[in-house]
């Protein structure tokens, strides 16, 4: 039965099952079965986890790689023609069908949501992630035939050639299950650590917050300084309602960190985006939903005050506590990668108003590191 590429939708529940994809696979002579076995595991798992029909992007992958048998995938584990381009770019490499897999649902991620929070620790796989956003792609694709026109593939058949592959798959018989059908090795999950704040933290009240819209978690932290040396007036505007201003934490010049909101839910400091960075992938996709009224900026943000003035050294006890702090915030919520990308200087939302912001002084190469991070990377 042929299957119109219009009417397949990229999210939903697995259309086929993990063991056709198998048998489809060996019946077509696919090169290193194991890395196959592996990637359809990893698809699968990750189809449930974030949404994604994964037997659509096993199809996708048979029609990239000739079911396995190309070089792409023989030599690379390229599963998808990832940077593989009409002027005879080769693509790129994965070390093992897990990544590959990996790499390839969030490439497809960007064109069907944009910034997937679902699939942010896996980014740094896909050196070209941030293509599809620049082309203004990014949340564009919701049936299969919305790949083509120049997307994912130039060739004009290429959506319905991905159709032929899904409706051949859905009709393969699964193989018996025995020793060349067990599911390919995973890591073992590793037992909940606990994560314990800072000592000494002393709650402040405040009104000027909401809940994070949508139950988004936090992926960025934002360091700002406060322009003002005293803390009653800094703790007094962050607690006047019409002042619709707040942040997360203050850390005083002695040390001592002060809590506003708790980080379940979302200050308001964040929210003056203009001129902001362009070559941060999760930044550009947020301001877009911002932009389209489904989110508010502060939904993803941790926003940490140093009292301070922007041409003020900070004191060693500051620095001190904001490691301690960022090391905190990066434990707890994993959403937040220890890359500069995601720890953020405020100037980098907003370099119109705020391009002092928290100052040329502010040492966040050193926290980011000491933090064990890479202040290098910005994803």
């Amino acid at each position: 039965m042929e299957l119109n590429p219009r009417e397949v939708p990229l999210l939903g529940p697995a259309t086929a099952a993990l063991a056709q994809a198998r048998a489809y696979a060996r019946a077509r002579n696919a090169a290193r079965l194991d890395a196959v076995d592996a990637f359809i595991d990893e698809l699968w798992r990750l189809g449930a986890v974030a949404g994604y029909d994964p037997a659509v992007i096993f199809a996708q992958f048979c029609d990239e790689t000739g079911t396995g048998t190309s070089v792409h995938w023989a030599t690379r584990l390229n599963p998808g023609g990832i940077g593989v381009t009409d002027d005879n770019d080769q693509g790129i490499s994965f070390a093992n069908g897990v990544d590959a897999a990996r790499a390839m649902v969030t490439h497809l991620s960007t064109y069907v949501r944009g910034y997937d929070p679902a699939l942010w620790q896996f980014i740094s796989l896909d050196p070209r992630y941030s293509e599809p956003l620049k082309q203004g792609w990014g949340g564009t694709v919701r049936v299969l035939a919305d790949l083509g026109g120049g997307k994912w593939a130039t060739n004009p058949r290429y959506a319905w050639q991905i159709a032929g592959h899904l409706a051949a798959l859905r009709a393969t018989a699964a193989a018996a299950p025995g020793n060349d059908g067990k599911p390919a090795d995973r890591p073992r999950a590793q037992p909940p650590v606990e994560v314990r704040p800072p000592d000494g933290i002393i709650p402040r009240e405040t009104t000027n917050w909401h809940p994070r819209t949508g139950g988004q978690l936090p992926v960025a932290i934002v360091y700002h300084v406060t322009d003002d040396l005293v803390l009653d007036h800094v703790q007094s505007w962050f607690q006047h309602p019409a002042s619709r201003a707040s942040a997360h934490f203050v850390i005083d010049r002695d040390g001592t960190i002060y809590q506003f909101v708790r980080t379940t839910g979302a200050a308001w400091t964040n929210g003056d985006y203009q001129g902001w960075r362009s070559d941060i992938p999760w930044l550009v996709e947020a301001i877009r939903r911002c932009q389209a009224g489904q989110r508010n900026l502060n939904d993803y943000t941790v926003t940490i005050e140093f009292m301070g003035k922007p041409g003020l050294a900070f004191t060693e006890p500051q620095v001190e506590r904001a490691i301690s702090l960022t090391r905190y915030l990066l434990a707890r919520y994993p959403s937040i990668r220890p890359l500069r990308g995601h720890l953020l200087r405020h100037a980098d939302i907003n370099s119109v108003d705020r391009p002092y912001c928290p100052g040329p002084s502010f040492p966040l190469r050193q926290i980011i590191a000491a933090a064990g991070g890479d202040p290098n990377r910005l994803w």
